[in-house]
This record gives C-alpha cells, sequence and structure tokens, in this order.
C-alpha cells in the first residue's frame, strides 16, 4: 500500500517537538516494515498535494488555515484517505465543539460555558449563566500553543486577567470550564485496537506545566477501561482514531474528561504506540 505521512509543524508542538517528530518516524519505520510504501511531507505542503497516488494519508497537521483550505479543495474519497479525518482534526482544534459533542454521547465532563467576545453562547446542564471560579479558562480558535490559551483561574481577579489578555491578542471564542480536584491522568489510545495506555501527568512530559496545579496524585484507583470506552465513543464520533486525552480521577473513582486530542506524541508509550496506530492505518 502506498500512505503518504504528514508531519507536524513545530509551532504546534511547543516544547514537545521532539516527541511528535519521534512518533511520527516511528510509525513511518513500523508501516515501513510491514512492507508498506511510505512517503512524507510537512503540513505547509499540504495545500495543493496529489494525494491520487495515495491509499491512506496519516496526518499529524494543526494549521488550522490550512485544514480548511485542504477540504475545501479536496473530494469526499480524498478525505476519506485521511487517518485522522480533516474535519475531525479542525473539531479537536476548538475545545468548545469537542465539549459540546462530548456532552450529547453522554461523557462525564466538568460543567462549562461557551463565550463570543463577552456575550455566553452556551452552558451545559446544571451550570449557570455566570463565571463561578475556580475555573479554567481555554481559546476555543486553534490548538494550543501558548501558556495563554489554557489559563487556571482561582479567583475572579485572575479571570478578569486572563479574559483581557485574550481579548488583547484578538480571541473571541472561548470557554470556561469548572475546576475539578483528583488525580490527573494522561491517556493514549487507539480506537479500533485493543491499545490504550494511560500514566499520571507527573511522569510525563508537560507543554506549559499545567499539571502542577492538581498537585501530586493519590493513586486513587479506576476503570481504565471504562475511560476508555467513552474515549473510543468520542473517536469514532469525531473520526479520529489516534487520540490522547487528559480525565481527573477522584477518591470515589469517578471520572470528568478534561481534554481530548487527535494524535498526541504518545511519548510514555511510543514503540507500543506506533505499532497500534499502523495496524489501524493499514485496517
Amino acid at each position: 500500500m502506498r500512505i503518504l505521512g504528514i508531519s507536524r509543524g513545530t509551532e504546534y508542538s511547543p516544547n514537545l517537538a521532539g516527541n511528535d517528530a519521534a512518533i511520527f518516524t516511528a510509525v513511518a519505520d513500523e508501516l515501513r516494515g510491514m512492507g508498506h510504501v511510505v512517503s512524507c511531507i510537512g503540513e505547509n505542503e499540504m495545500v495543493g498535494f496529489d494525494y491520487t497516488r495515495y491509499e491512506r494519508v496519516v496526518t499529524m497537521a494543526r494549521d488550522v488555515f490550512s485544514l480548511v483550505m485542504l477540504e475545501k479543495e479536496t473530494d469526499t474519497a480524498t478525505q476519506q484517505k485521511f487517518i485522522n479525518s480533516i474535519n475531525g482534526i479542525l473539531t479537536c482544534t476548538n475545545k468548545a465543539k469537542v465539549a459540546t459533542l462530548m456532552l450529547e454521547e453522554g461523557v462525564p465532563q466538568p460543567e462549562f460555558l461557551v463565550g463570543e467576545h463577552r456575550n455566553v453562547l452556551f452552558c451545559s446542564a446544571g451550570s449557570k449563566d455566570e463565571i463561578v471560579t475556580p475555573l479554567w479558562l481555554k481559546n476555543c480558535e486553534g490548538s494550543a500553543t501558548v501558556a495563554e490559551d489554557t489559563v487556571f483561574c482561582p479567583t475572579k481577579e485572575s479571570f478578569d486577567a486572563a479574559f483581557r489578555h485574550l481579548e488583547e491578542r484578538d480571541v473571541s471564542l472561548w470557554m470556561v470550564q469548572e475546576h475539578q480536584e483528583g488525580d490527573l491522568v494522561k491517556f493514549y489510545g487507539v480506537e479500533g485496537t485493543d491499545f490504550f495506555q494511560w500514566n499520571y501527568a507527573s511522569k510525563g512530559h508537560s507543554k506549559f506545566g499545567l499539571e502542577s496545579v492538581n498537585g501530586k496524585e493519590k493513586g486513587f484507583p479506576f476503570d481504565a477501561r471504562r475511560i476508555k470506552r467513552y474515549a473510543d465513543l468520542v473517536a469514532k464520533r469525531l473520526h479520529v482514531p489516534i487520540y490522547g486525552g487528559d480525565v481527573i480521577i477522584d477518591e470515589k473513582g469517578g471520572f470528568w474528561f478534561i481534554d481530548f486530542n487527535d494524535f498526541p506524541s504518545f511519548s510514555s508509550c511510543r514503540e507500543e504506540a506506533a505499532k497500534a496506530i499502523a495496524k489501524r492505518i493499514e485496517k
């Protein structure tokens, strides 16, 4: 099979460029070892590219403008070659869309509000149309590339300051998410396979050091199989089979999804992940 790989631009891998490059290379090597012919380009080359020669396209791209252009200029048959899907990746760059989708699917998550400029557009069931701290303020206009895209706000004053900073950056679409206490767990999965790994956030690499907000994990027991079932549900809905995310675990083993991402770096489980991703691409 002829397979094209599209690597992620370094600007979309803050403090993790080496890890993203490593999983991309590992997957390509795994596919070649399975007998496939693999070519690679960067995401800055994907608009206007000729995809007719390839049966599969595996992409880590996250540039919103290029992805929108790519979606517009390609037909359905070409888009179906992409793993993860173009539309699914674009959805993952908008945290409000992902949270709303998870709400529709009954995925456990903290209460949230979505707003544009200074107007609230939507509030999840049980939440009020008001800002109550502590909370997380999140930029919903693209993948997080700087620390100010996801900010913990313990007080109303800290929220006001963070919100003003978003306005200064001309960010209009935002989300606030209720803060939950508990163990912060990062998970990695490949839908359509048995692969699913997790580790405590304190054990892995950090983009911006936000994991320190929840402090040292207590080791609360939980059922990872339930998390995988919910994660696979979201992955299927988005057509994003290669995924990662974060959950908060409470002392009773309950959990809340607080993030879901397309094609993470799999840095803590790269070898096993590369094998599972390659099998999923072949499938």
